[in-house]
Formats: C-alpha cells, sequence, structure tokens
C-alpha cells in the first residue's frame, strides 16, 4: 500500500459494530434529514458526529461552485483535529440522504478519550491524519493574502504552520487572482468563511478561528504553564495525564525555539530526524488529547500570589486563577546592533530555517549566522533550496560549538562556505535585505555580499523580564531554582522550585539547564512530581 493510500486508509476507518456500540454510549441519538446542515463556520464550535444511516457530506462552500471533501455513510464519523483544538469549523457538513446519527459533544468526547485507550487511538489518528491530507490539499477557504517580504504576512503564515492550518497564500505583489474586495491598505489579509480579516495578527486570527482557547474559566487551574516550547509542553503532557487541570499559555505558537528547527537528528527514538514543527505539533496534540487547554498567541505580563492561588494576567487585562505556576517560555533570540536590523526582520533576517523561510529565498544566496548546532542544521536544510550558504562565525573554526556530525555533513556540501573569524558589520536593503557587509576580524577587509536572507542563530537570552522581583535570576535573568538557590530558613525547596513557593521553571530559562530539546522535554516532564509535591503540602497545610 502507498504512503497515501495508507494515510487515507487511517484518516477514513470503518467503525465496528462494536466501536459504533461504544460511541453511541457517550453520544446522544439524533435523525438526519437531507439538506440539513450538521454544522458549518457560522457555529463557534462542532460535536464528533458518528454516522449510523444515511449519509453527511463535508464542502468548503466558500468557493464557486462549492467544493466537495468528502462523504461519511453509515459506520464512519464526522470530525478532525479541530474537536481536539478548539478551532471553530471552516467547512459545512450537510446531510444528503436520510438516516441517523450519534453526536457526541467535546465535553464527552475528552471522557471517552481518557477512558477508551483502544478506540481513542483510532479517532485520534483518523483526525491526524484527516489534517494531514488537509494540508496537502491546495484547496482552502483560509486565504493569507499579502507580500512575501512582508513580517507581518510572515508572521501571520508562521502561525498557521506552527498550528498546523491548512491555508492558501496569494502574494499581493505578483498573483493576480487576488480578490478586488482586498486592497493595498488592507494587508497583510486574513479571507476567512464569514469575513475579511483586515491588517491582521496572528491574535485577531487566532481568535476568528477559535485557536485562541477562550476565556471560559469555571474555577481555578491546578497549573499555569507559561511556554508551549518542548519543556512546557512535556509539562502539559504529563501535568494532564495525571489529572491535574493545566493551561497553556504561550506569546506565539506551540513549539518555542524547537519549533524553529527545520531538522532534529540526535532526539530519541527517531533515527531518521524529525522536524521540529512535527515534534511539537505532536506534543501539543497529545496535550490538547489528555485534556490541557492551551491559548496562544498571548502574552503575560505578571503573576501575582494571594491567599495560595495565582492570578496570571494577560496584556489583554485578563486574569486567569491557578494553584501553581510552571515556567517554560526559553529564551528570546540574540540580535545584532546594526542600524536597519529590526526593519529587516522578517523581511530579510529570519530566526528560524523552516520550509516556509527557504522558499522565500529558493535559488538564492543567503547567509547563517552562527556556530551552534541550529546554525548548522539551518545550513545544511537551506543547503537544499538555495545556491549557495555562507556560514559565519566569529571563532577559528566549527569545531569549539558544532557537533561533529553536522560539521562533517557542512564539509562535504560544496554549497556551504565557512568564513570564519568574521563578523557582519551593516545590513543593507530597502524594503527587503539585499546584502550583508562582512568584515574579517584578523585583517579588517570588508566584503559586501549580496544575498537573499540573512538567518540568525547567535543564542538567546531568557525571557523573564515579565516575572516578579521575588524570583531569583542570575545576571543574564535565567532563573534560579531549588540547589542553586541560596540558603535560606524557609520549608526546603522542591526540584525546579524558584524562589517563590509554588512557581517553578523547567528548560532554556532555568540557569544550568543544557539547552537541548531532549533535556528540556525531562525537565518539563519532571518539574510534575514537583508540583503535585506542593499541591499536596498546600492542602496538607489548609487542613491543618
Amino acid at each position: 500500500m502507498r504512503s497515501s493510500e495508507a494515510e487515507e486508509s487511517t484518516a477514513y476507518p470503518t467503525l465496528s459494530d462494536a466501536q459504533l456500540t461504544l460511541l453511541r454510549s457517550y453520544g446522544t441519538a439524533r435523525e438526519l434529514s437531507v439538506g440539513e446542515v450538521v454544522y458549518s463556520p457560522a457555529d463557534e464550535h462542532n460535536d464528533l458526529v458518528v454516522v449510523l444511516a444515511g449519509e453527511i457530506e463535508v464542502h468548503d462552500e466558500s468557493q464557486e461552485p462549492a467544493a466537495v471533501l468528502g462523504g461519511f455513510g453509515p459506520g464512519t464519523f464526522v470530525g478532525e483535529l479541530n474537536l481536539l483544538t478548539g478551532q471553530r469549523p471552516f467547512v459545512t457538513a450537510r446531510v444528503t440522504r436520510a438516516g441517523a446519527a450519534a453526536t457526541i459533544p467535546i465535553g464527552r468526547l475528552r471522557d471517552l478519550l481518557a477512558r477508551e485507550t483502544e478506540l481513542a487511538d483510532l479517532l485520534v489518528k483518523a483526525m491526524i491524519a484527516r489534517r494531514r491530507l488537509r494540508l496537502a490539499d491546495e484547496r482552502s477557504p483560509i486565504v493569507v493574502v499579502g507580500s512575501a517580504t512582508s513580517e507581518g504576512t510572515l508572521a501571520l503564515r508562521t502561525f498557521l504552520n506552527r498550528n498546523s492550518m491548512p491555508y492558501r497564500f496569494l502574494d499581493a505583489d505578483v498573483d493576480a487572482d487576488v480578490p478586488a474586495t482586498v486592497t493595498a491598505d488592507d494587508l497583510p489579509a486574513v479571507i476567512v468563511p464569514d469575513r475579511v480579516l483586515r491588517r491582521a495578527t496572528p491574535a485577531v486570527l487566532a481568535e476568528a478561528l477559535g485557536l485562541d482557547g477562550g476565556s471560559d474559566d469555571d474555577g481555578p487551574y491546578d497549573v499555569a504553564v507559561v511556554g508551549a516550547g518542548p519543556a512546557g509542553l512535556a509539562a502539559a503532557v504529563y501535568g494532564a495525564s495525571e489529572g491535574l487541570r493545566v493551561v497553556v499559555f504561550d506569546a506565539i505558537a506551540p513549539g518555542g525555539q524547537a519549533g524553529t528547527s527545520s531538522r532534529i537528528e540526535n532526539y530519541l527514538g527517531f533515527p531518521d530526524g524529525i522536524s521540529g514543527t512535527e515534534l511539537t505539533s505532536r506534543a501539543a496534540i497529545q496535550a490538547l488529547r489528555f485534556g490541557a487547554a492551551l491559548r496562544t498567541p498571548c502574552r503575560i505580563t505578571g503573576i501575582e500570589s494571594a491567599d495560595g492561588t495565582f492570578a496570571v494576567t494577560l496584556t489583554d487585562g485578563s486574569r486567569t486563577v491557578v494553584r501553581a505556576v510552571v515556567v517554560a517560555v526559553g529564551a528570546e533570540y540574540r540580535r545584532l546592533p546594526l542600524d536597519g536590523w529590526d526593519r529587516f526582520e522578517g523581511s530579510g533576517i529570519y530566526f528560524a530555517a523552516t520550509e516556509l523561510e527557504a522558499g522565500l529565498c529558493a535559488g538564492a544566496e543567503v547567509v547563517v549566522l552562527g556556530g551552534g548546532n541550529s546554525a548548522g542544521q539551518a545550513a545544511l536544510y537551506l543547503a537544499r533550496r538555495c545556491s549557495r550558504v555562507t556560514v559565519v562565525i566569529r571563532r577559528e573554526s566549527l569545531e569549539e560549538s558544532m557537533s561533529r556530525y553536522l560539521i562533517d555533513r557542512i564539509d562535504a556540501d560544496d554549497r556551504i562556505v565557512v568564513a570564519a573569524n568574521t563578523e557582519i558589520s551593516a545590513v543593507r536593503g530597502n524594503d527587503h535585505l539585499t546584502s550583508v557587509e562582512l568584515r574579517d576580524k584578523r585583517t579588517g577587509q570588508i566584503h559586501e555580499a549580496k544575498v537573499r536572507a540573512l538567518f540568525c542563530f547567535i543564542g538567546a537570552r531568557p525571557g523573564t523580564a515579565w516575572l516578579p522581583g521575588e524570583i531569583q535570576r542570575d545576571e543574564d535573568g535565567f532563573v534560579l531554582t531549588d540547589v542553586e538557590l541560596p540558603a535560606s530558613g524557609e520549608r526546603h525547596r522542591f526540584p525546579y522550585e524558584t524562589s517563590a513557593d509554588g512557581v517553578f521553571a523547567a528548560g532554556d530559562v532555568r540557569r544550568g539547564s543544557m539547552k537541548r530539546v531532549a533535556a528540556a522535554v525531562g525537565e518539563g516532564s519532571s518539574v510534575i512530581r514537583s508540583v503535585h509535591q506542593y499541591l499536596g503540602l498546600t492542602v496538607s497545610t489548609r487542613q491543618a
């Protein structure tokens, strides 16, 4: 069976009688009438629909004529990954042959996923496979309209990519089929099934699609995880799977810096390697499956402690009450203090080398700045698409900072050149980066390189400025935890606990962390044990 056929088989399974009986026990019976709309983009959410008799067709009615995306007969179910992510439906499900169905609302579906392991595996695998097929389909009711060289457009496309959302992109600079209803003043714009989002931002788009997680709190969460990189997602998976009520916040999208990696080859269990986006999107789905809430993009402005709980405040002023906090914000990219640098970010200067960014400079010359593993992975990935890749490092060689297997591959690739003892002294261009100035540190000689893009991988600093003052940090801003903290007369700190009771840190934000994906996952998993201990201590204290 070919891979595409296998994907189709996984995406559209025929359920057995026993599986149908089990699904009916979680749902509500309903009759299906011809022409009836089961759900559409006008709905805030949809149920999982199990077809018992009759037929339901799924259409994209934003197109003329409406595109038929699939038909579902007896023994199948209608629904995909949005049932876990909370995203609004962007297609229409309509009854084409009368019959009967069982509808399972999201609350009951989560109960099923927690209790019925075998059936849950089948349903989740099908949902993921359906989303993959949709990503491979060039048809989509979500259309991003903007300039390929625009930072705002790149932010929208990055958000959709990191959330594994299918969409089409129309380059307003070159594509002739940009709708007349979208003008230059509207860019970047996003066309969704029920409206046009003008001068769109990821936050506006997330709200329109229902990907912002909402704010329907019905009581305190057990733990808030701030940051959805590998450490934060691991904490969410382990916390939610162990019965904690978990909410995850991220300022951009799931994945963190790992989500920007084109390929991770030294992560345990993936001998063929895996992209950072694929690894972290799987983790996000896993967390959602166990019931964690994911809110993105949203930025935390502070946390306040009162009466044994914390209030987490967002930039929009909303507050979420939690019993413990795990800080897993990772770090913020370092930049060069050069004139014009800010202007070219997203328009020639990038901090990720995924398929999206590589596509923007295909066939051109590019520069990769940095000598670590992330820079090496980026250089190798970009060399597949670009005519020449120059790796710029300040050191004598890559030996001091890069893994041997990456160095060997770079040496063997004639499209990659290493410029050692070199620094970038200027960036130039108009609306888009067109050249960089390279300075030889030994001779002072200047060379101007004509390039389409500069990929920056020179490390990062912890994003901890928003943390309250009582949480101790070192001179670089990394958070001190447990044994790193100065001795005091207070109770013993739990592993990964900061100087503030009930606030923990995991991953790259913590001083002493290894700055590796596997280590971050380990810390995120391990911190949950300490959260349990802390929550148990607070319960005991109240009872006493």
